[in-house]
């Protein structure tokens, strides 16, 4: 038995100890002034524009000039739908300015950024789209997410646990009261431990979200966002539990029932578009998760001691752990599919490849669950107590997971094109603004050709890929001519847009075509993924 545990530890390590990176999980969707704009006057706000609600009372919006100073201290305002701040600015010289943004997502996740504009001055586009930072979350050390990783892992298998314990208290067929005594203190240590794991891990997040936040923000965020009510609403239920569980079944239910609640609200589940939906399947992936888990823990617990109460639980246990596997199973399909894009985001990001591991580990779990069940058919007590160890590595294992994905992204990221291409001996660099549904900003660079010839003209056509109703769109570019361009004629050339249009979110083929002095024609494409982060 040493042994493995000692395994199943190992195997916690080893995927732990791989570093991940917090990801954000609101986008940036538009801004005003864009990013890399050249405007004549200052306007009259900054805005920013998110695909998700927002945490209300703990955001930032500053406006800088060319020597770093503020050019106002007015604090910014969140509109109703929580997805727009703005900041009123004043009139403002002739200069290049920097926006810097720091926002809470509503799944509680920080994300920060910044972009530049200018007033009556030229920008260097490439400089502008290698700099900018739109929408990236603040970089943890691999040590921080390693610890949060671990904390989350246990507050969710003590937070299982402890459910579980409390619904399956009043369906154990007990043989004794030192039996139905002993289950009692098994709860109560549960509680002090959910307790515990639960306050560390409201530390772990605060520290994250709060960093730098006054009084006032904090406050209003506490009383207002989703994540601030799962908190209060937590901490008080596992006070009062302690007060009131285990002595009537129904005031059992009930708290099980709001503390599941309560804890759907911190997470994934809260930030979709339709947040009732996957609260619902968020909260029956956990009450079916609570019921497996802590019944497997519990046969475990007293196989060996106390063989004929397993035998006499084993019944009732596998049958409520097959209906609870076939509803954990669909409800966890259910919710992912409503939270990604398409199937095939569950490749490109680590949420998505973890996710592939738990299912595989699910389905291990559902062919032990079939062992178990016929070796129960035949009677085959001794032979269960080995399918009962695998069970419970594998829950370890799964729970282990869910404690690392929580805190990733399961949407793949749109990000800004960086494509590099050399075709007929002509060198072709082309960079974009992120790439999201709506307008989008591209320039290209292009080499002189070798023959001797100019580049004419260079444009843009963008094709859906397997949606064949709509037709190319093209986009035509202009040529950048900044001062330096002008005195240098035979070298590279700008060509850039503001006005890339991307209807819709899906698969799209970029095509750049160039046309000489001689009317020779190069073309290269692209494919491009374009995610839905509305």
């Amino acid at each position: 038995m040493g042994r493995k545990i000692t395994l199943i530890l190992l195997i916690s390590f080893f995927a732990l100890s791989a570093p991940l990176n917090v990801s954000a999980h609101a986008t940036l969707l538009e801004t005003s002034p864009k990013e890399g704009s050249q405007l004549k006057q200052m306007p009259d706000k900054v805005s920013l524009t998110f695909n998700e609600r927002l945490g209300e009372g703990v955001f930032n919006l500053q406006v800088r000039n060319d020597k770093g100073k503020l050019i106002t201290t007015e604090k910014a305002t969140m509109n109703r739908t929580h997805k727009t701040i703005s900041l009123d600015v004043p009139p403002s010289k002739k200069g290049i300015y920097t926006v810097s943004y720091s926002v809470i997502s509503a799944d509680s996740h920080p994300v920060q950024g910044t972009y530049v504009f200018s007033i009556g001055e030229k920008i260097d586009q490439a400089i502008t789209n290698d700099n900018s930072n739109q929408g990236e979350s603040g970089k943890q050390s691999s040590f921080y997410n390693i610890g949060f990783s671990l904390v989350q892992t246990f507050y969710y298998l003590a937070l299982l646990w402890l459910v579980g314990f409390v619904l399956w208290k009043w369906y154990v067929p007990y043989q004794s009261d030192q039996q139905k005594q002993n289950y009692k203190t098994n709860v109560r240590y549960l509680q002090a431990g959910y307790t515990v794991f639960l306050l560390i891990n409201i530390g772990f997040q605060s520290t994250a979200l709060l960093e730098g936040s006054n009084l006032s923000q904090i406050k209003t965020f506490v009383i207002h966002s989703a994540t601030g009510w799962s908190w209060m609403t937590c901490i008080l239920l596992a006070c009062v539990g302690f007060l009131f569980l285990l002595k009537n079944k129904w005031i059992d239910f009930i708290w099980a029932v709001l503390l599941l609640v309560a804890t759907t609200l911190n997470g994934h589940a809260v930030a979709s578009d339709v947040p009732v939906y996957t609260i619902i399947l968020d909260f029956i992936h956990l009450v079916t998760a609570s019921l497996w888990a802590a019944g497997l823990v519990y046969l475990f617990m007293i196989w060996r001691k106390e063989r004929e109460q397993a035998l006499a639980f084993l019944p009732i246990f596998s049958r409520t752990a097959f209906v609870s596997l076939m509803l954990l199973i669909l409800s966890g399909v259910l919710y992912t599919l409503k939270l990604l894009p398409d199937i095939t985001a569950l490749f490109k990001t680590t949420w998505g490849l973890l996710l592939l591991v738990k299912i595989f580990m699910v389905m291990l779990v559902a062919g032990v669950g079939i062992f178990i069940r016929e070796h129960l058919r035949k009677n085959d007590s001794p032979s269960l107590a080995k399918f009962l160890i695998s069970d419970v590595s594998f829950m370890l294992v799964i729970v282990l997971i869910v404690g690392m994905i929580t805190h990733l992204n399961p949407i793949p990221q749109n990000e800004p094109l960086v494509w590099k291409e050399n075709k007929q001996d002509i060198e072709f660099l082309v960079k974009t603004s992120t790439l999201s549904p709506g307008k989008a900003s591209l320039w290209v660079k292009a080499s002189s050709p070798q023959d001797g010839s100019s580049i004419q003209s260079i444009d843009i056509v963008l094709s859906p890929k397997n949606k064949g109703e709509l037709a190319p769109i093209d986009v035509p570019l202009k040529v950048n001519k900044d001062e330096n361009q002008k005195k240098q004629q035979v070298q590279n050339k700008v060509y850039e847009t503001n006005n890339l249009v991307i209807p819709y979110a899906g698969r799209w083929k970029i095509a750049v075509r160039l046309v000489t002095s001689n009317l020779d024609e190069v073309v290269i494409y692209k494919d491009i993924v374009v995610y839905d982060v509305k």
